[in-house]
């Protein structure tokens, strides 16, 4: 009976406590200019967009992993992913592909995105597009609020 009542008051007072897992406690949306955001819904669902958008709207697809903004350009490192099981139907689950990496330019005040590119082809198109030199690609969750 002891035995019981201490298994009883236990997991109550575990169900009252914060759970330091689970989905979405790493999500987040953080503003950039233009009302675009950085939309981090899940560990590979990394996207940049507007809050409302459509399939015309210029985004920067997931994953995003690396970038850097000013009033104009938002520049993008974006991780490719693949089926985790690409033989079972059943299993969609996308993971990231190592070593398999795309950047983006995207100029907020058109709008229009560029890309995806090659690192080589990245830097033939950002000095085309004169876009600053100051920005440098750095860690996305860097703009986690």
């Amino acid at each position: 009976m002891k035995h019981s009542v201490l298994l009883l008051l236990t997991t109550v007072m575990l169900g009252c406590q914060p759970v330091a897992f689970g989905p979405g406690l790493q999500d987040f949306s953080a503003p950039l200019p233009h009302g675009y955001f950085i939309h981090r819904t899940s560990a590979h669902q990394i996207i940049v967009a507007p809050q409302q958008w459509s399939p015309d709207t210029p985004i920067i697809p997931t994953k995003v992993v690396e970038l850097d903004h000013d009033d104009q350009f938002i520049i993008a490192k974006q991780q490719l992913l693949e089926r985790r099981s690409p033989n079972n139907p059943n299993d969609t689950y996308e993971q990231p592909k190592p070593d398999a990496f795309q950047y983006w330019i995207l100029d907020m005040q058109t709008p229009k995105v560029y890309g995806p590119f090659t690192e080589e082809e990245f830097d033939i198109e950002r000095s085309g597009l004169a876009v600053p030199t100051e920005l440098q690609l750095h860690d996305v969750y860097d703009y986690r609020p």
